[in-house]
């Protein structure tokens, strides 16, 4: 699995503290979606069938044209390049100017599992298991799209972790509010996180994405805010020490064998 992360650039400008004025602000909509990418052996785009769930046929046909245009390093099989299949879950966001027509479409977080690693993904992803969904956030059909930094014992189990960003999802969040949700879903994170056991980062850290969707928006576009998040010191201490493997969903470790060499950002 190969996950990218577009610039912070292109979504930090649009996203806001749900305390500011909407009518100022650019908008910003995130949503989940997957599907299956195939590239020929020079590393060509050829095939991109993704799930359109409820996110609007003219936007996702937007995202798979742009995913066409990629192209990536050649993968080998026994010396020799060959024609590639891969899984891949995505994390989407569109945003819209007040007074503008149109939409600017992006990628978040792109995650490419090879076809061949299936089956070890399952089985990864069943040692990170989900956390409880925060009853009060879910009452006021408030959801999270939350960035969690573990680090792990010498068998992979998770020692400690915090949050490093985390972005409230779906409607208007009273200012008075918004740091009981945070709280929410923080505790509920690092309390799943106590029990997660992730193999293939023994003695490490890592960055696990952990998603709450809002009721009533699954497969659907959700209005997306970012929120104050204040990580613990010990996270700059093990980020300054190096490299903390960028994980997908579920914890399953990064592979090397799909190589995106055009930028996602915009």
């Amino acid at each position: 699995m190969m996950k990218l992360l577009a610039p912070l650039a292109v979504l930090v400008g649009a996203l806001a503290s749900p305390s500011a004025s909407a009518s100022d602000l650019q908008e910003v909509f995130t949503a989940s979606t997957h599907g299956d990418l195939a590239i020929d052996a020079e590393g060509r785009v050829v095939e991109v069938k993704l799930d359109h769930q409820q996110l609007g046929e003219g936007v996702m046909k937007s995202f798979e044209q742009q995913m066409m245009g990629w192209r990536f390093e050649p993968i080998l099989h026994e010396g020799k390049p060959v024609k590639a299949y891969a899984y891949v879950n995505l994390a989407l966001f569109v945003v819209r100017q007040p007074g503008e027509q149109g939409v600017r479409i992006g990628f978040k977080e792109v995650t490419f599992i090879d076809a061949t690693d299936q089956g070890a993904a399952e089985v990864a992803a069943r040692r990170v298991k989900p956390p409880r969904y925060p009853r009060r956030p879910a009452d006021h059909g408030v959801g999270a799209r939350v960035k969690l930094f573990v680090q792990t014992d010498d068998e992979g189990r998770v020692i400690r972790s915090a949050v490093e960003e985390l972005l409230l999802l779906g409607g208007e969040v009273e200012t008075n509010q918004v740091g009981r949700h945070v709280e929410a879903f923080r505790e509920a994170s690092e309390q799943a996180a106590a029990g997660w056991v992730i193999p293939d980062v023994k003695g490490g850290r890592a960055v696990v994405p952990v998603l709450y969707t809002p009721p009533g928006f699954q497969g659907r576009w959700v209005r997306t805010r970012m929120a104050p998040v204040q990580a613990p010191a010990w996270v700059a201490e093990e980020r300054a020490k190096d490299e903390a493997a960028e994980l997908g969903d579920g914890g399953v470790a990064n592979s090397e064998r799909w190589k995106l060499q055009t930028p996602i950002g915009g």
